[in-house]
């Protein structure tokens, strides 16, 4: 089966859990009694194995700001830095196009996912993407997700005042 369409089918898989996931957290049922007491049970703190839950924000998380190119060139700037890439609060800056976040991303420990409008060169399209951070911070891979996203992964280095 190709990518694409497993991670089309991953991404519906998670979002059709998600849903089921709320549904569980509604309010009690009608057929309780209005004055009978229920007892809370505390969920149990996380510990320092369990990695932290991905969370909803407004915004890219400050480690994946900053600028990330594909070689050398990209941080150098000027005309051959086609591949570098502008991460701020809200947007990814590409080359020839800017997508902001639509509403909120989803945010894990070393990850971001969300649902961008994109412009560029007279066009406009959305695309959701997944960033995550490797290597203690100092590498970015981008994928595309849903339909029309380009296949595989695109790999950046954390520009430095040095370049990459």
């Amino acid at each position: 089966m190709p990518p694409i369409k497993t991670a089309a089918r991953m991404t519906r898989a998670l979002a059709f859990a998600s849903v089921l996931a709320l549904a569980g957290c509604g309010a009690p049922s009608s057929d309780q009694d209005e004055g009978q007491e229920t007892e809370t049970v505390a969920s149990p703190e996380p510990s320092q194995e369990t990695a932290p839950a991905a969370t909803q924000a407004r915004a890219i998380p400050a480690d994946f700001r900053g600028d990330w190119g594909m070689n050398a060139a990209d941080c150098e700037g000027g005309a051959a830095a086609k591949g570098l890439l502008e991460i701020n609060a809200d947007s990814l800056n590409f080359y020839e196009s800017v997508g902001t976040l639509s509403d909120t991303a989803t945010v894990g420990p070393n990850s971001v996912q969300g649902l961008f409008a994109f412009e560029g060169e007279g066009m406009e399209w959305t695309r959701e993407m997944r960033l995550q951070l490797r290597d203690d911070g100092d590498v970015l891979v981008r994928t595309e997700l849903g339909d029309g996203a380009m296949p595989g992964t695109f790999e950046y280095q954390r520009c430095t005042a040095e370049g990459v």
